[in-house]
């Protein structure tokens, strides 16, 4: 599958949605009795207790996965088993992020987000639902006493973090009418998006031909420094890059431009028949 940077609007915006949120500055206060009302339906303190206990869950099944792993000599059940092992220590960290907002914990020195509590507690939560289905599709095609096992810890998590998703109340669009971009984005994030890649400056850049920072876009994306709290702008000359882009979870705030819609491609050869899960088949992903 190949996969084509161009420096149109579009293409630009998708790939910053897709590779991270911007990361807002901890904030050291505790929650207003208006935190509550606004951003969940019930009380925080019931928020928090069953956001732990979707955690420990969460950390139970992992023990499983790790417990099972070992015991494995097939290649598609053991990509399968740590592809679901990856994804539940998203949805830990996702979930603890959504604990730190309502309790108002720093974590490392910072906290993930747009500023907007409500929808990144969404957002997150959201997602770590979904990465359960992505992790039970990667057992399709593999041996039943495995999956099964699996199956029974990983729906235990899917029923906790449903619980908790429903104690967040639905946030209204947050799109600006003025520009159509959602109200978080910066100023200058907005002109950096809108920029031709002309005006745009580069942290690194990758170059088949030599000529750039690094010759692989995988290279340049694990150079990137770990939770950077701007953009860091990666820009990859014209060329076909045979690889697969994965994108770390500490790698925040990542943008990537190129020269063109079939100028600058990255086209990945990973496939379900040669063994891999379609969660790391995937030619570019986070």
């Amino acid at each position: 599958m190949a996969f084509s940077l161009t420096p149109s609007y579009p293409s630009v915006i998708l790939l910053v949605f897709l590779l991270s949120f911007p990361h807002a500055s901890p904030s050291a206060s505790s929650p207003s009795p208006s935190f509550e009302k606004e951003f969940l339906t019930v009380p925080n303190s019931i928020f928090s207790s069953t956001v732990k206990s979707a955690i420990d869950q969460v950390h139970q099944t992992l023990f499983i996965l790790t417990n099972v792993a070992g015991l494995l000599n097939d290649l598609r059940l053991t990509n399968a088993v740590n592809d679901c092992a990856d994804l539940l220590d998203v949805s830990s960290d996702e979930l603890t992020m959504s604990l730190d907002v309502a309790e108002s914990v720093k974590s490392n020195g910072h906290r993930n987000g747009t500023g907007h509590p409500g929808s990144d507690m969404k957002a997150w939560l959201s997602a770590a639902l979904g990465n359960q289905d992505t992790c039970l599709d990667g057992f399709d095609g593999t041996n039943g006493i495995v999956k099964t096992l699996v199956a029974g810890s990983v729906q235990g998590v899917v029923s906790v973090v449903a619980d908790v998703l429903r104690m967040v109340r639905n946030i209204p669009s947050g799109k600006s009418s003025a520009s159509g971009f959602p109200k978080w984005i910066k100023p200058g994030e907005r002109r950096l998006l809108q920029a031709p890649v002309s005006n745009v400056t580069p942290d690194v850049t990758v170059a088949a031909d030599g000529s750039g920072n690094f010759t692989s876009v995988m290279d340049a994306v694990t150079a990137a420094p770990d939770n950077i709290v701007r953009r860091y702008v990666i820009y990859i000359k014209r060329g076909v890059y045979k690889e697969n882009v994965e994108i770390k979870k500490k790698k925040w705030n990542l943008m990537m431009i190129g020269d063109g819609m079939g100028v600058t491609v990255i086209s990945g050869n990973r496939s379900f028949i040669d063994g891999w899960t379609t969660y790391r088949s995937a030619t570019f992903g986070k």
